[in-house]
């Protein structure tokens, strides 16, 4: 047993008869032979007759593996120690057309192979290579592989054992792209494989190319769903560098995620409601949102605008109703506002129009975080964030007795102001360039080129709606405009084209400062409205020169910045 212990292959060919026809390695110890004859005697009979069938049997408390060939006249039994590798039995014995898959490995001409031992000559050189080199079958083998393959490192990697992976090898004049890996058998190496990857390396540029197309493809798709995501969120759509929305912006990343009510305030087209948006997404948008795993469910963003509704229908879409609780209730009941926000964030618009029998029930909400449905006496606790807004003065409501003071306490936490447009004049070239492409995206038109002088044509008028006017404007020039080009005779539509050129071509008096036009009280009173109304068009346009900076705008007219600012919030008003 110990002189073939030393051996880990072993083949024994059988007749039809069972006698012995040659044997090798493990195969000539009698032992092993005996006891494979028995093992595959035992098996139970093969459902395909064309594939090898794998067998274990055990000699002297040794486990070896067999694999048994069978064909009509004899078989043959492949032997191993179980000790040795298993793939190459395994392969043979699961798979009928082992043979079809090996002869196509070997004479695959886009996978062409050369195999030399580890001396570095050549045992086996596929068909393909044979032919490309102009040699007869087989009159390769047996040569050093440098003198049948021009530039040939296979004897190399064979001596030191080291792979040589997609590298370009110079044969007759075409390149191509190899690998060269050395085989490595009882812990030596005993020779090496040269592969063909591809035919040509230029396959291997168009697959680099394709690859490079799908990774700038994946990256733009990325950054458009970044983009929706921010839009959705309100985020990407707070527009503008100017200092009051940076700091606008730095707010609201200071108290998104602190568990405080806010309040927002603006005049009317300012974007209080973004602003929701983004302290939401900023804060349990976010927090309810992290990884992708499938299943999480974003916190709510509920928004309810308080203007909207008569008074007697706000309570129901505040609290919700139980089934049956009023002629054309749902007969399931309901859910408001403030159950629909639970674990996200419940934003109330105009809150300052808010009936005052209503405040009283919202305080109590707010309070306890108890919700209680009409017609129903069963209450349930929810815990969501609060934002509210208003454009409207509530210290004046307060005042009033319109306004409860402990209502208010409890809804500004932390206030939020939102700038007017004309706070933010040099941010109008980012809001005109955002409203064009989404206008052109949304309705699939070509972007038309937006003359340079339009931006400052916007920036020269005054904007009482604020954004929200400055947008419908954009959009409904976009609609009229020839489709290229828009033009600022594109924003004249509805306008007397005289009072247009005006306002285009109007430069401050230079002999009288604009302080003074605001004092002034010598002129009657139509007149001195019109002179106001002169020095606020002056100022919006002198900050439109100078690309949105205040302060050389002021200079330029010869005030103070702090008065330039005045006249700013107070427009043209006395």
């Amino acid at each position: 047993m110990s002189s073939v212990k030393t051996q880990s292959l072993g083949a024994l060919v059988l007749g039809a008869g069972g006698e012995t026809l040659a044997a090798s390695g493990t195969a000539r110890h009698p032992a092993i032979a005996r006891a494979a004859q028995a093992a595959v005697a035992a098996l139970p009979p093969a459902e395909d007759h064309h594939a090898g069938r794998i067998f274990e049997f055990e000699v002297d408390g040794e486990r070896h593996i067999g694999l048994a060939l069978l064909d009509a006249s004899q078989q043959t039994l492949l032997l191993r120690r179980a000790a040795a590798g298993a793939a190459l039995f395994d392969f043979l014995g699961a798979v009928p057309f082992a043979d079809a898959i090996l002869e196509h490995f070997l004479t695959n001409p886009y996978q062409a192979i050369t195999v030399v031992d580890h001396t570095g000559h050549i045992r086996f050189i596929s068909p393909v290579h044979e032919a490309f080199f102009g040699l007869r079958t087989g009159e390769g083998t047996g040569r050093p592989a440098e003198q049948v393959i021009p530039n040939s490192r296979l004897g190399h990697v064979a001596a030191t054992g080291k792979a040589e992976i997609g590298q370009l090898q110079r044969m007759n004049g075409v390149t191509r792209v190899v690998n060269r890996v050395p085989i490595v058998a009882d812990g030596k190496t005993v020779g090496a494989i040269g592969q063909v990857l591809f035919k040509e390396p230029e396959a291997i540029g168009r697959m680099h190319k394709e690859v490079e197309e799908l990774r700038s493809q994946l990256a733009h798709y990325r950054r458009e769903l970044h983009g929706l995501r921010q839009r959705d969120s309100g985020v990407g759509l707070l527009i503008g560098e100017s200092a009051p929305m940076q700091r606008l912006r730095r707010e609201i990343e200071t108290v998104a995620r602190l568990d405080v009510p806010v309040l927002v305030l603006g005049e009317s087209g300012t974007g209080k409601e973004l602003v929701a948006r983004a302290i939401h997404s900023a804060g349990r948008g976010a927090l309810s949102t992290q990884g992708d795993d499938e299943g999480t469910q974003a916190a709510p963003l509920v928004s309810l605008n308080l203007a909207a509704f008569p008074a007697t229908l706000i309570e129901a879409e505040l609290f919700g109703h139980a089934a049956g609780a009023f002629t054309g209730s749902h007969r399931h009941g309901q859910p408001g506002k403030l159950e629909q926000a639970a674990g996200g964030t419940l934003f109330l618009d105009e809150v300052a129009d808010i009936p005052m029998e209503m405040q009283v029930k919202l305080l109590r909400v707010l309070e306890d975080r108890m919700v209680e449905r009409l017609g129903s006496r069963q209450a349930r606790r929810v815990d969501f964030r609060l934002v509210t807004a208003t454009n409207r003065d509530i210290q004046a409501l307060i005042d009033g007795g319109r306004f409860r003071l402990d209502l208010y306490y409890r809804l500004s936490g932390v206030v939020l102001r939102v700038p007017a447009l004309g706070q933010r004049l040099e941010d109008i070239p980012a809001l005109l360039h955002h409203f064009v492409q989404a206008f052109c995206q949304r309705n699939g038109v070509p972007v038309p080129q937006v003359m340079p002088d339009v931006a400052r044509h916007l920036a020269s008028r005054r904007w009482p709606g604020n954004v929200r006017q400055l947008r419908q404007k954009i959009e409904e020039a976009l609609v009229f405009c020839d489709g290229s080009r828009l033009r600022v005779q594109d924003f004249a539509r509805g306008e007397e084209s005289h009072m247009a050129t005006m306002v285009a071509t109007m430069t401050p008096p230079a002999a009288h400062p604009l302080g003074q036009v605001f004092a002034s009280e010598d002129a009657p009173a139509p007149a001195a409205a019109r002179l106001r109304d002169l020095a606020y068009d002056a100022v919006l346009q002198a900050i439109a020169r100078h690309g949105g900076n205040k302060k050389q705008a002021a200079l330029e007219l010869g005030i103070s910045r702090s008065h330039l600012y005045k006249m700013l919030e107070r427009g043209g008003e006395a």
